[in-house]
């Protein structure tokens, strides 16, 4: 079994490894809905409550934590301490519908994955809806300036709940759609192309597809595969390199410590942060200062 860092989380999310040695995630259950830092020796403790309900995390190169689904589905920029700085609520045609996953690029930029749909039309309680798949979707990537704080471009259209996000060491982004198992590729602003599909066999009744994505070094995408339960290692070409499973069956997110020796997922069937030696070491994230 995978080792289990940090237990008694809600619906944990969006794993970051700080400088310092520390984790941060969020919370996204609804009596959370908060920023957690999981220090040295394992404790987490609560910096702050947002509102809405928080799942992607980025951290720009100040230190401040960028979230994404604050208070009616905005994005919100964090200072260390957790105070609010920026909040940024949409496009000129609208506002965001379902942020769900961040990733600065190598140019600065933030890009961000908006799922497409109404959380009331796809989350009841603490779990899934049943009947998530006859919900409206039209998920989204959007890229944001974080200086000026407002929507340069929005990258992709039309995704069935688009989910993580990140780039490779050569600039490409990356992003999961999470209803058809595929992971799109493309070089930012041009034209997607599905680069893998991860579900070992196709998604029925309960909800399974992609989710949080992270590179290492040799260029191998890690996918965590909520609902099925485990990570899927994709090399360059797109081809399925191996399977990583978890201790549940809902990781929602992957991240590398700083050091690139572990990965860290968060792991929701059982609200806990798992990690395990990474098989090569992790590519660093960018962190901008804005």
């Amino acid at each position: 079994m995978n080792e289990t860092i940090a237990t008694g989380l809600h619906l944990p999310d969006g794993p970051v490894g700080m400088a310092d040695g520390r984790i941060a995630l969020t919370e996204m259950e609804d009596d959370r809905g908060c920023l957690t830092i999981i220090d040295a020796g394992i404790k987490h403790r609560e910096i702050c409550r947002p509102g809405g309900r928080p799942s992607g995390l980025a951290v720009d190169g100040d230190g401040c934590f960028w979230v994404a689904g604050g208070p009616e589905n905005c994005l919100v920029r964090l200072s260390p301490k957790g105070r609010t700085l920026q909040l940024i609520e949409g496009t000129e045609d609208g506002p965001f519908v379902f942020p769900n996953d961040l990733a600065f690029g190598p140019d600065g930029l933030l890009y961000m994955t908006d799922s497409g749909v109404e959380i009331s039309n796809l989350v009841e309680g603490v779990g899934i809806r049943p009947d998530f798949l006859s919900a409206p979707y039209n998920g989204r990537v959007y890229q944001i300036d974080p200086r000026e704080g407002r929507v340069l471009r929005t990258l992709a259209t039309g995704l069935l709940l688009a989910n993580g996000i990140a780039f490779d060491a050569e600039g490409l982004l990356y992003y999961s759609e999470t209803l058809t198992g595929n992971v799109y590729r493309q070089i930012v602003g041009g034209r997607q192309e599905i680069f893998a599909h991860v579900l070992k066999t196709p998604m029925k009744e309960q909800l399974k597809g992609p989710a949080g994505m992270a590179f290492d070094r040799d260029g191998t995408l890690y996918c965590t595969v909520y609902g099925q339960g485990d990570v899927c290692l994709i090399d360059r070409n797109g081809a399925k390199s191996g399977h990583i499973p978890t201790n549940g069956l809902l990781p929602g997110n992957i991240a590398f410590t700083l050091d690139g020796k572990y990965a860290l997922i968060t792991e929701q069937e059982r609200g806990v942060v798992e990690r395990i030696p990474a098989p090569k070491p992790g590519m660093p994230l960018h962190m901008p200062s804005i």
